[in-house]
């Protein structure tokens, strides 16, 4: 038994110590960790599907209406939104929350978190998140990420099966997307399918995504939607149930343990860098340095190898800021 008890309530199905524990671990606190130690053996059987897109695609709409449409098939599902951070603090602004009130009507548990400027469009949280979703009994957990763009491979690395969305209306930004986004695609959607050109980004999304080499023998499907009328969200949900038949059969353990090897390293590089932050930031060394650069007396490459050149790394059991003897 963990101390606090937190993680065998959470495995009981109470989901307000699911939401303790996941604001816990959003904190940082040795004792969300902890707790989250009790629930990992318990994980791994839930289908992780992440949803991210360009701004504007219609993400948190397809998001609520999907979780809705896997709820009616009689699933527990769970939603992790990650809502970009708020200018004026660390928090979510909340906008995904406010377009799924239909899902959080019908009892799904939805828990938004803050980016906090993270890369991977994923907040650093959301793994913690979905584990403790996972432990609280839901068979389907939707991510929804923050819409990076190019740099969604730390989605890639937490889900089973990423879904894409684009618009028709992003014309040829649709060139510029599909060879960043569509590397890690397992389903492309085109939302908002009433808008003019909507079956011409059908038709070049379905050519690009039969000519690029498919992964293990799966052709990422695109499917047309329009999320705001529930349109299209069972075939998309059918897609989604078929990329997992899929796996399953192509080996669901090998491939999630890759996934797993690929997440540490994405929660490394965050955990290394907000450290490194920590230890720089502030410092006499960073002040001095930075105010050369600002009068131009130094280029911007030359002042981050001097910082560096004053900065020592970290050994296991120092802190931020602690250096080495």
């Amino acid at each position: 038994m963990t101390e606090s008890g937190l993680a065998e309530r959470v495995l009981k199905g109470d989901e307000r110590s699911a939401g303790r524990l996941i604001s816990l671990i959003e904190e940082g606190t040795e004792e969300g960790y902890r707790e989250l130690r009790g629930l990992f053996p318990f994980t791994g059987k839930a289908q992780v599907v992440g949803i991210t897109g360009p701004p504007g695609a219609g993400k948190s709409t397809l998001t609520g209406g999907l979780a809705l449409a896997f709820s009616k098939q009689g699933k527990k599902v769970g939603v992790v939104a990650c809502d970009p951070t708020s200018a004026g603090g660390t928090g979510a602004l909340l906008g995904d929350r406010l377009r799924m009130k239909n899902a959080e009507k019908r009892g799904i548990f939805i828990r938004s978190m803050a980016h906090r400027g993270f890369h991977g469009g994923v907040a650093r949280a959301a793994a913690g998140a979905v584990y403790v979703l996972e432990g609280l009994g839901k068979e389907t957990i939707l991510v929804e990420s923050v819409g990076a763009g190019q740099a969604e491979k730390g989605l890639s690395s937490l889900c089973d099966t990423v879904v894409i969305l684009y618009t028709p209306d992003y014309g040829d930004e649709i060139q510029l997307l599909k060879a960043g986004l569509m590397e890690i695609g397992d389903i492309l959607v085109v939302n908002k399918g009433d808008l003019p050109g909507a079956a011409e980004a059908v038709g070049e999304l379905s050519r690009a995504a039969g000519s690029r080499p498919a992964a293990g023998g799966w052709t990422a499907p695109v499917v047309a939607t329009r999320a705001d009328r529930g349109e299209g969200l069972a075939a998309l949900a059918e897609a989604i149930e078929g990329h997992w038949r899929f796996i399953t059969r192509a080996g669901l353990e090998e491939r999630r343990r890759a996934k797993i090897a690929s997440l540490l390293a994405s929660l490394l590089r965050e955990e290394v860098w907000r450290r490194f932050g920590g230890a720089v930031e502030g410092s006499a060394a960073w002040a001095r340095i930075a105010g050369e650069a600002m009068d131009r007396r130094i280029d911007p490459y030359s002042a981050v190898e001097a910082i560096m050149g004053k900065t020592s790394f970290f050994i296991e059991g120092e802190g931020p800021g602690e250096k080495r003897a």
